[in-house]
């Protein structure tokens, strides 16, 4: 019985711990704009049916990391153009005629800082989550010390855990 609470608790954590992956994820200075393409979808023809980008055009890198979109059909760019300004409003985009053109975006220091703050702050708002399960936990082992003793094991190894993937990601991007 014990043990399964303890893996349960370990499965809530771990859950948690996928989550806040998920998020940071998202924060890449790299390929800062693969996310959003990856949201856009387009109605290919009258059917409702919803195409992704990546199957409607071709997407590529040129020599200044900028992204040049390509679709197949060229009555789809004003399409695709609203949808990411709709997705990101300050995107920095030029239109061509057969092609869209995606701005590197300049990462300023202060940008990097923006971004290692939210990193910080996900983490943070894990680690209560974290901390609020220990307490749950604790409250049903009150009198038994040593079930303290390996609850709190469980929360050290995975704070140190959420610490390491968070200063992995923080590096990355200074």
């Amino acid at each position: 019985m014990c043990n399964k609470n303890f893996e349960s608790l370990k499965n809530r954590i771990n859950e948690f711990i996928e989550l806040f992956k998920e998020k940071i994820k998202k924060i890449d200075l790299i390929n800062n704009y693969k996310f959003i393409i990856n949201k856009i979808e387009i109605q290919e023809n009258k059917n409702n049916f919803k195409k992704k980008l990546l199957d409607l055009s071709e997407i590529v890198k040129d020599g200044e990391n900028n992204i040049i979109i390509k679709p197949f059909k060229k009555e789809n760019i004003k399409i695709i153009v609203d949808k990411l300004k709709k997705i990101k409003k300050d995107i920095n985009l030029t239109t061509f005629k057969d092609f869209i053109k995606i701005n590197k975006e300049i990462i300023t220091m202060e940008k990097k800082n923006s971004l290692i703050k939210i990193i910080k702050n996900e983490k943070e708002l894990l680690k209560i989550l974290i901390r609020n399960l220990r307490k749950k936990e604790n409250k049903k082992y009150e009198k038994d010390s040593k079930e303290k003793k390996i609850i709190q094991k469980i929360i050290d190894d995975n704070i140190k855990k959420i610490e390491n993937i968070s200063s992995e990601k923080i590096k990355n991007i200074k």
